[in-house]
C-alpha cells in the first residue's frame, strides 16, 4: 500500500461548506424572434403573458338555483292560456256523448214458467243479480203456490217478507230459495199510494195460508211499514206496543215524546 493511501480522508467542515457555495449558472434568457423585438425607439414588451383570472367555484345547489327560477315563469306561462280560456274556446269542443240508457229488463225463468201457467208478471231490474219480479196482488196466493209446490220451481224456502214505503208505492217484498236448484227469486207486490184513503192502511193478500213461516214476517211488516195482510189469522203489532201510534219505517212518521225517549223534540232518538 502506498502512503497516500493511509491519509485519512479531510472533512469538510459545514461552516467551509456554506462559506463557498456552489456557483449558481445564470438564468436562460428567453429565445425572442426577430418579429417579436422592439422596433427601436418603442419600449420593450415583456414576453411573460399575464394568466387568465381564476372563476370562482359555485356549488351544483347554486347552479340549479337559476335554472329553477327559469323553470318557474315558463310553467306560469304554460299555465296562463288554460286558466284564461275563453267560453267560445270551451264551447268549441265537441260534447261528449251521453251514455246510452240501460236495456229494459226481460222475464228470467220464473217469469217465464209463471206466464206459461197463466199469471202474468212484470219484469224489474236484477236485486244483486237475483231475477225480480212484479206481481198484482190478487195473483200472490197463486204465484206462491206454484213457485214452492211445482217441481219446475222448487223455491221451497221462504227467505223473508219485508215492508218499504218507496216514493210513489208501499211494497211488500217475498225472497224465496230452491235449496235443491241453489237459485232464488224476488217478488214484489206495489200498492200505489195515490190509491189507499188517507185514514186506511194499503192491503195485501197473506200468505201465511199457504206458507206458515210468513207470519211473524207479515206482523212485523204491519208494525213497521203499516201494510195490512189480508187473510192473516192474527195480525197484530209484534215489535211495538199494541196501542203504538204510527209506523217506525214510515217516510212521514214522528218519533213520540214520551218518557221512554228523549223529550227534545229535535232528537233523532
Amino acid at each position: 500500500m502506498s502512503s497516500e493511501d493511509n491519509k485519512p480522508e479531510e472533512k469538510i467542515e459545514p461552516e467551509k461548506a456554506q462559506a463557498n457555495p456552489p456557483e449558481q449558472s445564470a438564468p436562460e434568457k428567453p429565445v425572442v424572434n426577430a418579429s417579436e423585438q422592439p422596433a427601436p425607439g418603442k419600449p420593450a414588451v415583456s414576453a411573460s403573458v399575464p394568466s387568465a383570472p381564476e372563476k370562482p367555484v359555485v356549488s351544483a345547489s347554486e347552479q340549479q338555483a337559476p335554472e329553477k327560477a327559469a323553470e318557474k315563469p315558463a310553467e306560469a306561462q304554460a299555465a296562463k292560456p288554460a286558466a284564461t280560456q275563453t267560453p267560445a274556446s270551451a264551447a268549441a269542443k265537441p260534447a261528449e256523448a251521453a251514455a246510452p240508457p240501460p236495456p229494459p229488463p226481460v222475464a228470467g225463468v220464473y217469469g217465464k214458467f209463471l206466464k206459461d201457467k197463466g199469471i202474468e208478471s212484470t219484469p224489474l231490474p236484477l236485486s244483486v243479480s237475483t231475477e225480480t219480479m212484479e206481481l198484482k196482488g190478487a195473483d200472490l196466493p197463486a204465484a206462491i203456490k206454484l213457485l214452492r209446490q211445482s217441481p219446475e220451481a222448487k223455491l221451497d224456502f221462504l227467505v223473508a217478507v219485508s215492508g218499504v214505503d218507496s216514493p210513489e208505492t208501499f211494497d211488500s217484498v217475498y225472497h224465496l230459495w230452491s235449496y235443491s236448484k241453489k237459485d232464488e227469486v224476488v217478488l214484489k207486490v206495489r200498492v200505489p199510494k195515490t190509491s189507499v184513503p188517507a185514514d186506511k192502511l194499503p192491503e195485501v193478500p197473506s200468505i201465511s195460508p199457504e206458507w206458515p213461516g210468513a207470519d211473524w214476517h207479515e206482523r212485523e211488516t204491519y208494525d213497521l211499514v203499516g201494510i195490512r195482510y189480508l187473510g192473516h189469522r192474527y195480525l197484530r203489532r209484534i215489535l211495538n206496543p199494541w196501542d203504538w201510534e204510527g209506523h217506525p219505517l214510515r217516510r212521514d212518521y214522528k218519533q213520540p215524546v214520551d218518557a221512554l225517549n228523549d223529550k227534545h223534540p229535535d232528537s233523532f232518538r
